[in-house]
């Protein structure tokens, strides 16, 4: 794994040298990660003990960013990893084993309330998927542009959504369908704004955020950082999660928070 900085790190959060970032390309084998985190997924496909390594690997190189050596990052009874105390963080994997791409980014919880991050194959969510990670309007949106860059277009909106959640749910613990969720893409400025439907935002904490994507060698990646000062409401503990309600059983992926 390299040390250098991600290139992706601060094109997603400039100006937010707080936040830490690793990445890797996922091996044909499992990497070397602490027997008590190999433990958790000893009995599962090969594939799937690839991304968590990887994810765990990831992640303790960017805790040792922050200057926290040797936790062991296990998960709780959700699934979800247990990140040190007073750390916020997030990961993610997209693509086939060997050859795809993993990432984790990190924080301490007083500079970043919370953080999301998610990673896809570029072009990967295909029309015949659109109505069900899309609203009316988004839909819309996408008919409207160029019919080489509606594919693309429809993936970054797709993680847009992943990306909303995975930064929401540590704030409030509510789980939300695709069409619960409205994003405003600017590909002009390579960034986006996700929020509730009105018929979920009422008092829901974080009923809106910004955030940013990039392309990085044939993958989508998005970004938010959730800042102390942002309006939050009804907020509790943070902890992470594994994403939005998948689209549907045809809709073949693993890109998952853990």
């Amino acid at each position: 794994m390299s040390s250098s900085v991600p290139a992706w790190l601060h094109e997603l959060f400039p100006a937010r040298e707080e936040i830490a970032g690793e990445e890797l390309r996922l091996g044909t084998e499992p990497l070397p990660i602490h027997p008590e985190e190999a433990a958790q997924v000893a009995g599962a496909i090969a594939k799937r003990r690839v991304e968590f390594a990887a994810g765990r690997a990831c992640a303790r190189r960017a805790l040792t960013r922050l200057g926290i050596d040797s936790f062991v990052l296990e998960n709780g009874p959700d699934r979800a990893p247990r990140w040190p105390s007073g750390v916020v963080g997030s990961i993610s994997h997209a693509g086939e084993v060997p050859g795809g791409l993993c990432a984790v980014v990190v924080g301490r919880a007083h500079d970043v309330l919370a953080l999301g991050l998610d990673i896809e194959v570029a072009a990967a969510v295909a029309p015949d998927l659109w109505s069900r990670v899309a609203t009316p309007r988004e839909l819309a949106w996408l008919e409207a542009q160029a019919p080489s860059e509606r594919r693309r277009l429809a993936t970054v909106l797709f993680s847009a959504k992943e990306c909303f959640y995975k930064a929401r749910f540590p704030l409030c613990g509510e789980f939300l369908e695709f069409g619960e969720v409205e994003v405003a893409l600017d590909p002009a400025g390579s960034t986006f704004e996700a929020g509730l439907t009105p018929a979920r935002a009422g008092v829901a904490a974080l009923p809106r955020c910004k955030g940013r994507y990039v392309g990085v060698d044939g993958f989508v990646i998005t970004g938010i950082a959730v800042s102390p000062g942002d309006e939050i409401r009804g907020a509790f503990g943070v902890v992470e999660t594994e994403g939005l309600a998948q689209p549907g059983a045809n809709f073949d992926r693993e890109n998952r928070a853990w």
